[in-house]
């Protein structure tokens, strides 16, 4: 990719499936600029998944941003094929690529765009583990773990973070779970949320964009480092709300999928819910500067600012 996008699409959950999947990419790329770089952002439970139908779904989904003109970057959810991810290696970016067009990015990569430092943390806890089997379906690398958290805090701040969990604090209300789901899993999740917002308070982001709750809302929080600007996106499927456009001079949201253009600028509010937990369920089935990611470090689109200079690379899982 040559350049730094001024526009980029940001999309939630997709689960593999390619038929939304390929349209919402038709859609975003409508949308963006049609010079310089052409980005979409993924949060998770993108659709790193085993067998035939998960190849068959990059193989479309590679043709499609190749006719749209742009690369997909994404960080990975709590529903991917983890076996798959661990065979990726970092290029001299530190970003680990998968197709000609698609690339995952690992947890603690870093970037810098129009001198805002962004931080990549995938990961989430399944909820519904007790429907799934392990190697198959569900992955224990689903989890951030502590060492991954202590690396990334040590990276140093960052502007924005590009997570698929929620990190709690952030408060929603949800119906009361299913019966089957273990009371064990909800503890880690609780726990995982726990972790996530240790992250956030000492990387001290000003913006946060994240998936796996299946919802889409706009919020103002602060969790104890100042306010943060949250952006959840919803699943596919969805009605609305599943992707969105962005401006990355300003960060500011131009438009979001199903919605009016009014939506996507209005108020952040505060909100309180009650639950603190969301169902997981997806079918089994200007300059050019230093960054670093992966296991190694290079030269990525971005600033030369000491926090992304000193910023650690992504972490594997442990």
């Amino acid at each position: 990719m040559k350049g730094v996008p001024e526009r980029i699409g940001v999309a939630g959950d997709w689960h593999g499936n390619a038929a939304w999947a390929t349209r919402a990419v038709r859609q975003i790329c409508a949308r963006l600029l049609p010079d310089g770089a052409r980005v979409i952002l993924q949060l998770g439970d993108f659709g790193i998944w085993p067998g035939r139908d998960g190849q068959d779904y990059l193989s479309r989904l590679d043709a499609e941003l190749a006719a749209g003109g742009a690369e997909l970057w994404f960080v990975e959810g709590n529903h991917e094929d983890f076996t798959q991810l661990a065979r990726l290696r970092p290029g001299p970016d530190g970003r680990e690529q998968v197709t000609d067009r698609i690339w995952h990015l690992p947890r603690g990569y870093r970037w810098c765009w129009h001198g805002r430092d962004w931080l990549a943390l995938g990961g989430a806890v399944s909820l519904d583990r007790a429907g799934r089997t392990a190697g198959v379906d569900w992955w224990p690398e689903e989890e951030i773990t502590r060492r991954q958290a202590d690396r990334i805090i040590d990276g140093g701040p960052a502007d924005v973070m590009v997570t698929h969990e929620c990190p709690a604090g952030v408060e929603h209300a949800f119906p009361p779970p299913p019966s089957w789901w273990s009371p064990a899993d909800l503890r880690r999740s609780d726990a995982h949320r726990a972790l996530l917002r240790e992250v956030v308070l000492a990387v001290r982001p000003r913006w946060l964009m994240h998936g796996h709750l299946h919802m889409s809302y706009q919020r103002r929080v602060d969790l104890g480092s100042g306010p943060v600007e949250v952006t959840g996106l919803d699943c596919d499927g969805a009605a609305s709300g599943n992707w969105a456009t962005l401006d990355v001079t300003s960060l500011r949201w131009l438009r979001f999928h199903g919605k009016p253009v009014s939506n996507a600028i209005r108020s952040l509010l505060p909100h309180r819910g009650s639950a603190d937990y969301a169902s997981s369920w997806a079918p089994p089935s200007r300059s050019t500067g230093t960054g670093s990611g992966g296991t190694g470090s290079g030269t990525v689109l971005g600033c030369s600012s000491p926090a992304s200079m000193g910023a650690s690379g992504g972490v594997g899982a442990t």
